[in-house]
């Protein structure tokens, strides 16, 4: 058993209350109490501790959707638009992938930098699998499935299960095994129906990305634009036409816990539907650099490099705070820097069913401490998200991992 303490805690709670000169008991990789740091050390007098002075304690931060396997890429792919963002990962795919070892480790140590101690990694090809294992992060890792044919469905199901059976063996405190449908543009539904039965079966979630671009609303909708063009010139296609109508895409995760990435396109009735089978999680560069929107903030995510300058979360954080000030001037300043702050703590916590994100008893001991010198009163989270560069210490699971 030991103590943790700093000049604030920020417990990321309902009620978000921070706490000055406070401490954390842990023991056995789990948060026993909270309170004032003196108060504690006296009554847990048998146990080690340390205080943080001019720092801060929050939960360790949760990167809700990141691919790590093109964290090799360096100017491969061209933004601005996202058919031809597209074009340009079919054709410089392989390039990045290829000996990308290096620079996945490179990601870990930048999620750890930056305060994050849980991920939720989307792996189309377990190129990622041995890295994270080792990584001491915690992982929710997604096994994506891609297809358009059906004609290959009993391919596609052998592997996808032959690769679910060998991470379900691997599970364990830290790492998670889970499923996901890439988008409902690059599968069939047979074996969509298949990834959720697996889900289901082992209980599992499921993450898909959802109406990311134009280009894809506007196929489902009107069966027009640049899918009709792409399925023709990737998969000879001669009358391709859409294999779901959105709403019963959407319906498939009806018994399972779905992630629904993106969502730019989603109207209000869509979000609504999304909500009822799980969270909507946004990466507001990545969607600004492929179609120039922002997307929601209830959760927020760095995507890959595929699609952002880093993978830095603090650095999203960031950036997030600034647009979404350009985007509602009219809010107030410290009530948006909270309700970011949550983004990347309580409420993914929820939605990959992580037992951590709040600083509280009987969650998970996972802690990230900042150092953070004199706070203004008025605009604390406010200055705790421009200024905060590198985290100081992180825990996982009650352990050391930076």
């Amino acid at each position: 058993m030991r103590i943790i303490g700093a000049s604030f805690l920020i417990l990321c709670n309902a009620e978000f209350d921070i706490l000055q000169d406070g401490g954390i008991v842990i023991d056995n990789g789990t948060i026993v109490e909270v309170g004032c740091f003196e108060d504690l050390r006296i009554r847990y007098g048998h146990s080690d501790f340390i205080f943080y002075k001019n720092h801060v304690i929050l939960p360790a931060f949760i990167n809700a959707h990141i691919h790590f396997e093109f964290s090799k890429n360096d100017m491969n792919f061209e933004y601005g638009n996202f058919g031809k963002w597209l074009d340009s990962v079919i054709a410089n795919r392989g390039v990045v992938l290829d000996n990308n070892i290096e620079s996945m480790r490179e990601a870990i140590r930048i999620q750890k930098k930056s305060g994050v101690g849980s991920v939720c990694a989307i792996s189309s090809y377990d190129l990622d699998l041995d890295v994270l294992l080792q990584s001491q992060l915690k992982v929710i890792y997604c096994h994506e499935v891609l297809g358009i044919s059906e004609k290959k469905f009993e391919e596609q199901a052998i592997m996808l299960s032959t690769r679910l059976e060998k991470t379900l063996k691997l599970k364990n405190p830290l790492f998670f095994p889970a499923l996901a449908i890439h988008s409902p543009y690059s599968v069939n539904p047979k074996i969509a129906q298949y990834t959720i039965e697996l889900a289901l079966k082992y209980n599992l979630l499921v993450s898909t990305h959802l109406l990311e671009s134009q280009e894809e609303f506007d196929w489902f909708t009107q069966q027009s634009g640049y899918f009709k063009q792409f399925y023709k010139k990737y998969f000879e296609i001669e009358n391709p036409k859409p294999q779901f109508d959105i709403s019963d895409f959407v319906s498939l995760f009806n018994d399972v816990h779905g992630l629904f990435v993106h969502c730019l396109y989603a109207d209000a009735a869509m979000k609504q539907k999304i909500m009822k089978h799980g969270y909507i999680i946004s990466c507001p560069r990545s969607n600004l650099l492929l179609n120039g929107k922002m997307g929601d903030n209830f959760i927020i995510a760095t995507d890959g490099k595929s699609s952002n300058i880093d993978v830095n979360l603090l650095e999203e954080l960031r950036y997030a705070l600034f647009v979404n000030l350009a985007m509602h001037s009219h809010r107030d300043i410290e009530t948006n820097a909270r309700r970011l702050l949550k983004a990347i703590t309580c409420n993914p916590a929820k939605a990959l069913r992580l037992n951590n994100g709040v600083l509280e008893s009987g969650k998970s001991a996972d802690i990230v401490v900042f150092k953070f010198k004199n706070p203004t009163a008025n605009n604390f989270i406010t200055n705790f998200i421009l200024n905060t560069k590198q985290a100081s210490r992180l825990l996982v699971n009650g352990n050391d991992v930076l």
